[in-house]
């Protein structure tokens, strides 16, 4: 279970979760982030790097890993640069920030939603915070999480799934809870 005692806890397991989604990951990176999760690894770096080409690369993946093909209107025909993007984006320029200068990731990439969110905590804005998770972050990462589940092949990626969703849907109850004092 994720226990964070503080916010610097809490945003570094953003950034944490973030880094294991942005780019196919070396042997330091799925080491680092078992040692930090406290997960036993039992496959070989390359047998978790096919999975995450398998699972999230723009060109084969099966779980392309874009907010916008999980939050969208009923009606809406699921796409990347969707409606989300540019909702995603536009939260992100009213802060300060134009993530596609920093990094070269689209807007509503779990990747960068869950920086930002690292962001929003290091920065102390609640209330931005607030809106991301219960608008984005709450509605389409724990759905994400189950079908990584669903699909991987490895336990690593197995487990980074189940970890996530549980400290999302953590984040997600407490910030409610917050919300009613």
């Amino acid at each position: 279970m994720i226990v964070f005692n503080d916010e610097e806890e809490r945003a570094k397991t953003y950034r944490l979760f973030s880094g294991i989604f942005m780019v196919e990951p070396s042997d330091e990176t799925i080491r680092s982030v078992s040692e930090a999760l406290e997960m036993s690894i039992k496959e070989t770096g390359f047998e978790i790097r096919m999975d995450y080409i398998q699972l999230f690369s723009n060109a084969a993946g099966q779980l392309l890993p874009y907010e916008s093909l999980y939050n969208h209107e009923v009606w809406e025909v699921p796409k990347i640069w969707g409606r989300t993007t540019v909702e995603v984006s536009k939260i992100y320029r009213d802060t300060g920030l134009d993530i596609e200068e920093d990094i070269d990731i689209i807007p509503d990439h779990i990747s960068a939603e869950l920086l930002f969110m690292s962001y929003l905590i290091e920065n102390d804005k609640k209330d931005i915070q607030r809106l991301f998770l219960e608008e984005h972050i709450c509605v389409w990462i724990p759905d994400f999480c189950d079908d990584i589940t669903e699909f991987a092949q490895t336990s690593f990626y197995q487990e980074v799934a189940s970890l996530l969703k549980e400290f999302i849907l953590i984040d997600c109850r407490d910030i409610k809870l917050k919300s009613f004092k």
